[in-house]
């Protein structure tokens, strides 16, 4: 995981470095997709239907309960309601779920681990989670139904990206480039093309998949893209809040 560093001069504003390719996968963002990865292996391959159902119900993020629920919710943990917003992130309803965010996860989560460090990085991931349960909480406060997924905190990562990721830099432009280089303001992202189209495609895929039209994109299956929203736009205005550049 160690990541060499050349000579470079493509940046004489900044380290006189080459920024490190794309998939050279910091360690934080290692092990957060091997932690997922183990919990999905243990679930499939250790425990029975029963016992799943039941770890579910205790870790899965369930808006309803926050309101009574009713008697599916009173045999849920007391503290259930504390720690769900953060562990829905760690389950995933298939091993094509847990791969589909595995692939974003390292794209986007790789440039802001190298801009953020690991501890703001898991700080961020772990406030993208809670903001994509939180809208989602708004949008269907009386749903009764365990919500799980990485979604919300891989959208966060993709929000966050958007603010210095796609920015040019010399000859480089995109997820390989500089993690250093300085962020740019939200008028500066709005107004460069790559990240407004970005922006753009984001929203519309989610809101098709919102309202039934892209079920061809999901197969069918019921996709939380209230969660997706609610990540991504926190982690749009409020990567600054965890970014160790301006500190």
């Amino acid at each position: 995981m160690s990541e060499q560093r050349v000579p470079n001069e493509r940046y004489p504003d900044g380290p006189d470095r080459r920024p490190p390719p794309a998939f050279n996968i910091p360690g934080v963002v290692f092990v957060l997709i091997a932690a997922m990865g183990l919990i999905h292996a243990y679930r499939t391959m250790v425990l029975g239907e029963v016992t799943d159902a039941r770890l579910v119900l205790d870790f899965a993020f369930i808006p309803g309960c926050y309101g009574g629920g009713g008697d599916l919710c009173l045999i849920r943990p007391l503290a259930a309601d504390v720690w769900s917003p953060l562990t829905y992130a760690f389950l995933h309803g298939s091993w094509t779920h847990y791969g589909i965010n595995t692939v974003w996860l390292i794209a986007f989560g790789t440039p802001v681990a190298r801009r953020l460090g690991a501890g703001r990085f898991l700080a961020f991931a772990a406030a993208g989670s809670v903001a994509g349960a939180a809208v989602f909480y708004l949008v269907n406060s009386g749903l009764v139904v365990p919500v799980i997924g990485a979604s919300g905190t891989v959208s966060a990562l993709m929000g966050g990206a958007c603010r210095f990721a796609f920015v040019k830099t010399g000859a480089s432009r995109g997820l390989t480039a500089n993690p250093r280089q300085p962020m740019i303001s939200i008028g500066e992202a709005l107004s460069d093309r790559t990240v407004l189209v970005f922006v753009i495609a984001f929203f519309a895929t989610n809101f098709l998949v919102g309202s039934g039209v892209g079920d061809a994109l999901t197969g069918g299956g019921e996709v939380a893209w209230e969660a997706h929203l609610g990540g991504f736009v926190f982690g749009f205005f409020c990567l600054p809040l965890f970014d160790r550049m301006r500190a």
